[in-house]
């Protein structure tokens, strides 16, 4: 049961008032004074206090103030005749969290308890049954082959209404329908069993924004039309963590927001080169031979991603310098170090930039317990990247370029999910990590693993007979069955890349233009 204090000199003209509230099963404690109201707080648990600011001895400010010295959360609403705006303010300094002028009517201050104490559970419970009905409402489609924006539709709720809840969506998502919202993540590894190869060989006239188009079809149309243009990707970065940053950026820029889907697996070596190159995995090896190197957790991997976007903006007729500025950032020093040396990057109008922090934390929650603990889901992880944000380099980076007027391309090369179950898998000569591996002979079981026998039609390395790749689907990690089960618990409930889900393969793809200042 809720329990309100009302502290008010008259309660006695309120009985009717408090008599509504009981018959809606609220408890109504009363105080007729400060002193008296400062009383019933230590002796009983209350939700929410309505004030009244004209009483004898402490009156309704004073009253708050001596309030906030203990009791920093508790909802304080003030009730007064006086509609001065100087007492609003005064109000509102003293924390208080709502305000009304008498006469008040009852439904008013019903609306006023349900806003401050329920708000945001009737919000999330109201957000999540949309969530479910749009669940139903898609997979009563999966006959007519859901095309890739109706995921995109789907997925972008989720996280929009999730990010605004606080990550309390997600759970009572599941507390509504968890096994249906479990098999949309399954169905969506096998939408993207069937359209994949579609999209890579080009069949597919819907082919959607991907990796290895995301520089003619993005980057290269800002060209002509920007001045000074940056193509950011910052690695391993989901939406639900854009979204977090975005708010920060809105006064400065212009941001439009679309979707771009990672190219497989969505792992950087694969992904990023992608970007930069233009091109996909398998063609980068057949171009470059001498250049790719797939022995995964070699830290040159990506060591000639400035070549491949060289030669792929002259290959895609950009109009800007031969030898584009590439820059990659790992920590503030440097960060802070590109801020003060933006001219020198920026002379020829464009710079392409690697922001790899959210990427360290990501894999450093993965190796430390202390961050883990920090950190032990997705919604808390996600608090702790907008921490970051919020005192990083990254932001004054952005306030700095669009004081430049710089236009800014943000991406992803992919983003991670939480794995939470394990799936046995068998094969010799096996790579990769823990969400997709190559190797051959390779066996899973295909309700949790994509298993793809024929690479070069997935856009992949086809360097030897009898190669093949295993991808994760939804959140399952794949094991050897010879792995001990206590090893196992290093990789359960941490964040991965480089398999087929929504949270992995579909990443922000934003245009920020600088907003003119006055």
């Amino acid at each position: 049961m809720i329990s309100i204090l009302w502290v008010d000199d008259e309660i006695h003209h309120l009985r009717s008032h408090i008599r509504f509230l009981e018959k809606r099963d609220y408890r109504v404690l009363t105080a007729p004074n400060g002193k008296m109201a400062l009383e019933v707080l230590r002796d009983n648990q209350v939700d929410i206090v309505l004030m009244d600011q004209m009483m004898v001895g402490m009156d309704g400010l004073e009253t708050v103030s001596s309030i906030r010295r203990n009791y920093h959360a508790l909802p304080i609403v003030m009730i007064t005749q006086s509609e001065e705006e100087e007492l609003m303010d005064m109000a509102i300094g003293s924390e208080v969290d709502d305000f009304l002028t008498k006469p008040v009517n009852p439904s008013q201050i019903l609306l006023v308890i349900k806003k401050l104490l329920m708000g945001d559970r009737l919000k999330t419970q109201k957000a999540a049954r949309e969530m479910v009905d749009q669940t139903t409402r898609l997979m009563e489609m999966r006959s007519h082959e859901m095309n890739f924006r109706d995921w995109i539709d789907f997925y972008g709720s989720w996280v929009e209404k999730d990010v605004a809840s606080e990550g309390a969506i997600t759970d009572e998502m599941k507390t509504l329908d968890r096994y249906r919202f479990g098999e949309m993540e399954l169905d969506f590894s096998r939408f993207v069993e069937r359209s994949y190869p579609l999209w890579v060989s080009g069949e597919d006239p819907d082919t959607p924004l991907m990796s290895h188009n995301f520089l003619e079809r993005v980057v290269v149309p800002q060209g002509d039309s920007s001045p000074e243009l940056v193509l950011m990707v910052i690695d391993c970065m989901r939406y639900d963590q854009w979204l977090t940053m975005a708010p920060q950026l809105e006064k400065w820029f212009h941001i439009e927001t679309d979707f771009m889907l990672s190219i497989l697996p969505s792992a950087t070596p694969y992904s990023r080169n992608s970007i930069f190159s233009g091109l996909l995995p398998r063609d980068i090896w057949r171009f470059y031979r001498k250049m790719w190197d797939e022995n995964y957790g070699d830290p040159g991997l990506n060591k000639h991603e400035h070549f491949y976007l060289t030669e792929a903006l002259r290959r895609l007729g950009f109009g800007r310098s031969i030898e584009p500025d590439y820059v990659k950032v790992s920590n503030r020093r440097e960060g802070e170090m590109l801020i003060h040396s933006l001219s020198r990057h920026l002379k020829n109008g464009f710079m392409a930039l690697i922001i790899n922090y959210i990427d360290h934390l990501t894999h450093g929650r993965s190796e430390l317990d202390l961050i883990r603990d920090l950190a032990p889901d997705v919604s808390s992880f996600r608090k702790l990247a907008e921490t970051w944000f919020k005192s990083s380099f990254l932001r004054d980076l952005f306030h700095t370029l669009a004081a430049r007027g710089s236009t800014v391309i943000i991406t992803s090369d992919h983003g991670s999910v939480f794995t939470s179950r394990e799936t046995r898998i068998r094969g010799r000569g096996v790579s990769g990590s823990i969400r997709f591996r190559f190797g051959t002979s390779l066996s899973a079981d295909p309700k949790t693993v994509i298993s793809t026998g024929d690479p070069a039609r997935w856009g992949l390395p086809d360097d030897r007979p009898s190669k093949s790749y295993l991808f994760a689907r939804s959140d399952y990690f794949m094991m050897f069955p010879s792995v001990p089960r206590d090893e196992m618990y290093k990789f359960r409930n941490t964040f991965q890349h480089g398999g087929v889900s929504l949270e992995e393969m579909i990443v922000p793809s934003i245009v920020m233009r600088p907003k003119s200042v006055k």
